[in-house]
């Protein structure tokens, strides 16, 4: 696994369990539109992902 996918893996767990948990790491609740956003960003983190790997690069796209 390279480092780009280690690290948009710990992203995208990190964003998921926060959902799943409704809290920060901090501990500060999460409202729920802050939640449907934590989600927006692991579905969109996770596309790239796999859109990245199906191409054969070596870490996601640049939106620049």
């Amino acid at each position: 696994m390279s480092e780009d996918e280690i690290a948009f893996r710990a992203a995208i767990n990190l964003l998921r369990d926060s959902v799943e948990s409704g809290r920060m790491p901090s501990g500060e609740k999460l409202t729920s539109d802050s939640s449907a956003l934590h989600q927006r960003a692991a579905d969109h983190l996770e596309t790239l992902l796999r859109q990245s790997m199906a191409a054969g690069q070596p870490s996601p796209p640049s939106e620049e």
